[in-house]
């Protein structure tokens, strides 16, 4: 087992001793209950002072939960609201479609698949969490382009046309011609694949991808919800599919046609 930095997590049994203290708390008690001496601890309590997770009150002395403590149990409880909501979207549309639902995240390192639900029709290729989408070639890449960090997913995308040794007269042609597809995506607040391309650039026909954003609180990207459905079911429209999945994706019923 890797080893950490000890004094981290000395300094994280006297946060810990904070949270959970119903009331400000004195010195003696936070190193009691932190195991450590006085003065140390002290020294410890300055440093979580100056970062904001621990305040204290220059009248009693007591030590409490800082500002920035607050804002770290907001953003955490926002984060899991998100992503519970986002996987009720999943199931809800799973159900309403029969079709495979994938919710994606960005990374460093571009698109992760973060959850799959799984449909009814059964698929050539596998889908799987931890995997990843192509930018440049899939209709979750098209959402990211539009919605996600712009400067780190340009960048990235830059990046993925190099590797695939696009001279750069055609690189620059591609780029106009997904900025053309960005600006679209906006517009419609969905974007659409006819065939699907697999994460391995494999292209799978019969089957096609619509790809709509989930926005948080702060209206900033959170994830996208991608349906993968096949096109030889008459009895579903895609007028119909694609307004089950924005409506999943929380932008309701309306959809702006091309």
């Amino acid at each position: 087992m890797a080893k950490g930095i000890q004094s981290i997590t000395l300094g994280f049994r006297l946060l810990q001793a904070v949270t959970d203290s119903e009331a400000p708390v004195p010195l003696k008690t936070l190193a009691a209950l932190a195991g450590m001496s006085p003065s140390k601890a002290r020294m410890y309590l300055i440093s979580l002072i100056e970062t904001g997770l621990v305040a204290q009150n220059l009248e009693t002395g007591l030590y409490s939960l800082g500002p920035y403590s607050r804002h770290l149990g907001t953003r955490a409880l926002q984060r899991m609201d998100a992503r519970e909501a986002a996987h009720e979207a999943m199931r809800s549309l799973r159900r309403g479609t029969d079709s495979l639902v994938l919710l994606c995240d960005w990374q460093e390192s571009g698109i992760i698949v973060v959850a799959v639900e799984e449909g009814d029709e059964p698929h050539p290729m596998q889908w799987r969490i931890g995997g990843t989408a192509s930018l440049a070639g899939t209709a979750t890449g098209a959402v990211f382009l539009a919605f996600g960090p712009q400067k780190a997913v340009w960048k990235q995308l830059d990046a993925d046309l190099k590797e695939v040794g696009l001279s750069q007269p055609a690189q620059r042609k591609r780029v106009r011609e997904l900025e053309a597809r960005a600006a679209e995506v906006r517009q419609r607040g969905v974007a659409e694949a006819d065939p699907v391309v697999f994460e391995t650039g494999v292209t799978i026909s019969g089957f096609a991808a619509i790809a709509a954003p989930v926005f948080d609180s702060r209206k900033q990207l959170r994830y996208v919800l991608t349906l993968l459905y096949r096109t030889d079911r008459p009895h579903r429209t895609k007028p119909e599919l694609l307004r089950q999945t924005l409506a999943a994706a929380g932008w309701g019923a309306t959809l702006s046609t091309p």
